[in-house]
């Protein structure tokens, strides 16, 4: 199948903007299922009734979904909710149970209260998974986690707006990969957790939910943001070239992987320069440890491999040109030194000296001198 291909960044986030907007203001339609209803006849269902209820209960049900749509149909909500809700109390294993529980998230979903849709719908998705349309539960699921993310505040007094409740969204989301794993919907949610995360400046469960999205759904189309993504989380831990590098060798790692997996996205400059910073705070963390080996401890050898990695990391950085110099004057000094020790070799040590005068005195003494 034919790669995608990725939107710059900016075009890409009015898309995700766009497309909150029509998933909120989208209104949800009826659950395709077996069930149907007409305010003439009522709920009508084709299914075979297999809850072992007895005829008499199952009139007491079909009366309280009949009394429930038409109190909900004449927007008396309250009287609608009560009567599902005895459905799916009391008779959770009946084949109505599902619509009373889709019906109170739709109702739910007009007054605004979208904490008890989900609530009812994530019922659905786990309990009665064949009820309806699976996706349009999910979907509508995922609607309600965007709302939570984006643009839903809890009203403080029933009047003044309060603040997002990201956490909220966070569980939302990672509920819709626990009940679907292998839905579309999953790699959204796990980029919509790490959105989330990177908000509340929690670059750890950033890293977490985006390396959850490249093992899991390496075949997505959010994977190589994905990718990106997890390369510049890293890179905003560099502290600078003086600490631990561990998070620029990530960032590294990442950078050239999205570079080498989509050579042809629309983002490869973006990722060229963050790969390039990051190689060259590397290249001069490892110029300031050859330093050190250079200068305070003389340890020429040590010197020469940190300097040589500074250039082998980043050749054209101003790191790897001051690892060049470094890397002259240390072949000097050991030429030097080389020539030293090759000179203190080759001089008579004081004990031949004392040797070939006490040969020449005794020479002397015999007169053979």
């Amino acid at each position: 199948m034919k790669e995608l291909p990725s939107l710059p960044a900016p075009m890409r986030t009015l898309f995700l903007c766009l497309a909150t907007l029509a998933l909120c203001f989208a209104k949800p339609q009826q659950a395709i299922g077996k069930i149907s209803w007409s305010p003439e006849t009522g709920y009508q269902s084709e299914e075979v009734d297999l809850s072992g209820l007895l005829p008499k209960e199952i009139e007491q049900i079909e009366r309280w979904m009949n009394n429930a749509r038409e109190a909900e149909e004449r927007g008396k909500y309250r009287k609608a909710l009560r009567n599902y809700r005895k459905v799916s109390k009391k008779y959770p294993k009946n084949q109505y149970s599902p619509e009373a529980y889709y019906r109170r998230a739709l109702i739910q979903l007009e007054r605004k209260k979208i904490d008890k849709a989900f609530e009812n719908f994530n019922t659905i998705a786990w309990v009665y998974p064949n009820y309806g349309s699976f996706n349009e539960i999910l979907g509508e699921m995922y609607k309600i986690a965007v709302a939570r993310l984006e643009t839903h505040r809890d009203k403080i007094l029933w009047v003044i707006p309060g603040f997002k409740n990201t956490d909220r969204a966070i569980q939302y989301f990672e509920r819709l990969v626990a009940i679907a794993p292998y839905s579309d919907y999953s790699p959204l949610s796990l980029m919509n957790v790490a959105k989330a995360w990177s908000d509340k400046s929690n670059e750890t469960m950033t890293i977490f939910a985006l390396e959850r999205l490249v093992t899991n759904y390496p075949n997505s189309f959010l994977t190589s943001d994905a990718y990106l993504k997890l390369a510049q989380t890293h890179y905003s831990l560099i502290k600078g070239p003086d600490y631990d590098q561990r998070a620029t060798d990530d960032a590294i790692t990442f950078f050239e992987d999205f570079l080498i997996q989509y050579p042809e996205n629309q983002n490869v400059a973006e990722a060229e320069e963050g790969l390039s910073g990051a190689r060259n705070i590397l290249s001069l963390s490892k110029l300031r440890m050859g330093d050190f080996y250079n200068f305070k401890r003389s340890k020429y050898e040590a010197a020469r491999v940190m300097y040589n990695e500074a250039i082998t990391i980043a050749p054209l950085s101003q790191s790897a040109e001051l690892a060049k110099t470094r890397l002259e004057k240390i072949d000097t000094i050991i030429a030097k030194n080389d020539a030293a020790e090759a000179a203190q070799a080759a001089a008579p040590t004081n004990e031949e000296i004392q040797e070939k005068a006490r040969k020449r005195a005794k020479r002397k003494i015999l007169g053979i001198f």
